[in-house]
C-alpha cells in the first residue's frame, strides 16, 4: 500500500481530536504526506460524535478519502455509526471496556477488541485512554516507525501542561504500544506497511495557512472577536504576531473588529480581521466604509452552516451572495476563494496585495472544512513571493495641494498616513471630491463612483487564473469554487480511468465575477455540472445571470449539498456517471440534503 486512511471516532472528551492531531504531526514530521478531516458537536459535551480522519500517502493527496482502512472506535455507539465507512477487509480497533457488543456478525473486517480504558487506568490514568489507543495503533504498524516521533509530538502538543502530565501520557502510550506487540495478533499488511518518505514539508490547516500568508504579506495588525471556526486565526496571531512587531486586539464584537482594522489601516498598517457568517453580516456597513474611503483591509469569512448561529461546527458555502452583494450602495471590493490549504496561503498574500494596490476591501471566503483541515504543503520559497505596498505620493512640497482621491486613469490615487508632511486628508464615509471634502453634487458622485470601480477594471488583469483540470477537449464540464476542489478533482481522475472525458474549472476570484474565464470554459461544452455546498444554488444562479454565452442546447445540472458535511469523491463520481448515462435528474428532488 502507498497510502492509509485512519478514522478515529468517539464521544466528546475521549481525546479523538487531540489523538488525530498528534498522529497527523507525527506522520508529517516523518516525511509522509497527510491530510485530515475532523468534526465535533457544537456543545462541549454534546451527544454527537467527534470524528477525525487522517489519510497518509507517499504523494500529495487532495482529500481525506471516503472510506477508512482502519476504524478506531472508543465506544459502541460511534462504532455502529461508522462501521459502514470501513473498507471490506479493513481493521477495527475497539475499546470494549464498557461494551458487551458481539462483533462476530462483522465477518468481513479484522477486529481488535481491547478494554482500552481499563488498561489505560492500570498503566497510569483513564483520562489518557486515547494515548493507550494510539500506542496500540502504532504498535500494529511497526514498519511505519511512528513511535518515537509520536512521543516527541506528545511533548509538543502538551508543552503548556506540566512535565508530570507529559510523562504520564508517554507512559500510557508506551504501554499501549507494548500491549499491541505482545498480545494482538499480527496483521501481515500492517506489519509490512511502509509508506515512502518524501522529505521535509510544512503541515498546517487552512486557518494557519491564511494567518501565515498574512504575516508574509506584511500584516501587522489583527483585530477580531472569537467565533467558531475563525478563532484559530486570532489564536495563531496572538502567539506569532508579537515576534514581528505587530499587534492583536480582541474586540467586544465584530463591528468593533472591522472598524479597528480600518483605523489601523488608515494609520498605514496592513490590517486584517476574520469571522464567520453571523459576524460577517455585522461587518457589512464597515465594508462599505472601506470602499468609500478607499482604505485597504482584508476580511476572512470562514463559512459555517447557517443562517443565524446555525451549525457552528459544520461546513457550508452559503455566504457567497453576502460576500458579493451584501453591502448597501455600489461597493467595489474583491472576493477570493482559496481551493485548498496551500492555496489559502497564497490567496491571502494576493488578498493583501490587491487590498494595498487597489485600496479596496478584499474578502477571503474559506469554510470550516478547509479552515480546519490539515494538509502537507511543500516547502515555500519566501524570496520568490512578491509583496505590494500601497501607492504613496512622494514628497509633497510646501503649499502643494494633496488630492487624496484624484481622478486617475486606473482609479488608483496616492494615499498618505497621519503624520506624512502635507498629506492630511479626510477619510470619510460621505461622498467627497478629489480633495476629500464631503459633497452631495450629482456630478461628483457619478465621477467618484466611476473612479472607484475603475480600480476593479484594472485589478481584473492581475487575478490568479482559474484552475483547469482534465482534458481540454472534454464535452462535460464541472464548475465549482472553494474547498470542493479535492473530491471533484479526484472524481475526475476516477472518470478518466473509466473512459469518461471530464474537465473542471475552479476560479479563485469570485468577484468581480470571472465572466471571461467561465464563458471560455463552457463555449465547447455540451453538459455543465455546477457543484456547491448550499441549498439555493448561489454560484449557479450567478453564472446563469452573468454569463453571456450560455447556449440554448447546453444542459446545466446543479449538484448541491447542504447537510453540513463536505462532498465525498464517490458522491461526485456517482453524479458524473449518472449524468453521462442520462439518469441524472435536473433541478428536481431533494434527498438527504443533496439536490439532484
Amino acid at each position: 500500500m502507498k497510502e492509509l486512511v485512519i478514522r478515529i471516532v468517539g464521544n466528546p472528551g475521549d481525546g479523538v481530536i487531540s489523538s488525530g492531531d498528534i498522529l497527523t504531526l507525527a506522520s508529517a514530521r516523518s516525511g509522509i504526506y497527510a491530510t485530515t478531516y475532523r468534526t465535533f458537536p457544537t456543545e462541549i459535551r454534546g451527544t454527537d460524535q467527534s470524528l477525525f480522519q487522517l489519510r497518509i500517502s507517499s504523494k500529495k493527496i487532495l482529500t481525506p478519502s471516503d472510506e477508512a482502512d482502519i476504524l478506531v472506535a472508543f465506544n459502541e455507539k460511534t462504532f455502529k455509526e461508522n462501521v459502514s465507512g470501513l473498507k471490506k477487509g479493513g481493521i477495527l480497533l475497539f475499546d470494549s471496556t464498557n461494551s458487551d457488543i458481539n462483533l462476530d456478525e462483522y465477518t468481513d473486517i479484522i477486529k481488535y477488541s481491547v478494554p482500552v480504558a481499563a488498561l489505560a487506568e492500570e498503566n497510569g490514568s483513564i483520562r489518557s485512554k486515547n494515548m493507550f489507543m494510539m500506542g496500540m495503533l502504532c504498535g500494529l504498524m511497526p514498519a511505519l516507525e511512528l513511535k518515537e516521533q509520536f512521543k516527541e509530538d506528545i511533548k509538543k502538543k502538551y508543552s503548556h501542561k506540566s512535565e508530570e502530565i507529559i510523562k504520564l501520557n508517554i507512559q500510557v502510550f508506551d504501554a499501549g504500544y507494548e500491549h499491541a506487540r505482545a498480545n494482538l495478533e499480527k496483521t501481515p499488511f500492517l506489519e509490512q506497511l511502509y509508506i515512502e518518505r518524501s522529505g521535509k514539508k510544512l503541515i498546517m490547516n487552512g486557518c494557519e495557512a491564511m494567518a501565515f500568508g498574512a504575516l508574509v504579506a506584511g500584516c501587522r495588525f489583527y483585530s477580531g472577536y472569537p467565533i467558531t471556526p475563525a478563532t484559530e486565526i486570532m489564536e495563531f496571531f496572538a502567539q506569532e504576531m508579537p515576534r514581528f512587531g505587530g499587534n492583536v486586539l480582541q474586540c467586544e464584537d465584530e463591528i468593533s473588529a472591522i472598524t479597528s482594522a480600518l483605523g489601523a489601516s488608515f494609520a498605514g498598517v496592513k490590517s486584517m480581521t476574520a469571522t464567520s457568517g453571523p459576524g460577517f453580516s455585522l461587518m457589512s456597513e464597515a465594508i462599505g466604509l472601506a470602499s468609500m474611503a478607499e482604505i485597504p483591509v482584508v476580511i476572512v469569512d470562514v463559512q459555517r452552516g447557517g443562517p443565524s448561529t446555525g451549525l457552528p461546527t459544520k461546513t457550508e458555502q452559503s455566504d457567497l451572495n453576502l460576500a458579493i452583494y451584501g453591502t448597501h450602495g455600489d461597493t467595489p471590493k474583491i472576493v477570493l476563494a482559496p481551493i485548498n490549504v496551500e492555496d489559502s496561503f497564497y490567496q491571502t498574500i494576493n488578498a493583501f496585495n490587491f487590498a494595498e494596490k487597489y485600496q479596496v476591501p478584499v474578502i477571503l471566503l474559506s469554510d470550516l472544512s478547509l479552515a480546519e483541515r490539515r494538509e502537507c504543503v511543500d516547502m515555500i520559497d519566501l524570496d520568490s513571493i512578491e509583496i505590494i505596498d500601497r501607492l504613496k505620493p512622494g514628497n509633497i512640497q510646501a503649499g502643494e495641494k494633496f488630492s487624496r482621491y484624484s481622478l486617475t486613469y486606473s482609479g488608483i490615487s496616492p494615499v498618505t498616513s497621519p503624520g506624512d508632511k502635507g498629506g492630511a486628508y479626510i477619510a470619510t464615509g460621505l461622498e467627497h471630491n478629489e480633495s476629500s471634502i464631503p459633497s452631495s453634487s450629482a456630478e461628483i458622485h457619478a465621477r467618484m463612483t466611476e473612479k472607484r470601480f475603475r480600480k476593479l477594471d484594472t485589478a481584473i488583469q492581475q487575478f490568479t487564473p482559474a484552475k483547469k483540470y482534465g482534458p481540454d477537449d472534454a464535452k462535460i464540464g464541472i464548475i465549482s469554487w472553494g474547498s470542493t476542489s479535492g473530491p471533484v478533482l479526484e472524481a475526475i481522475d476516477m472518470a478518466l480511468d473509466c473512459g469518461y472525458s471530464v474537465q473542471a474549472l475552479y476560479p479563485r476570484t469570485v468577484y468581480p465575477f470571472p465572466n471571461n474565464w467561465i464563458n471560455d470554459f463552457i463555449d465547447d461544452k455540451e453538459i455543465l455540472i455546477i457543484i456547491e455546498r448550499n441549498y439555493s444554488a448561489q454560484f449557479a444562479n450567478t453564472i446563469v445571470y452573468r454569463c453571456t454565452c450560455l447556449k440554448k442546447d447546453l444542459k446545466i445540472y446543479n449538484f448541491m449539498k447542504y447537510n453540513g458535511e463536505p462532498f465525498t469523491t464517490k458522491e461526485i463520481f456517482d453524479k458524473l456517471e449518472e449524468t453521462i448515462k442520462g439518469q441524472y435528474l435536473k433541478f428536481t428532488t431533494h434527498t438527504h440534503g443533496i439536490t439532484l
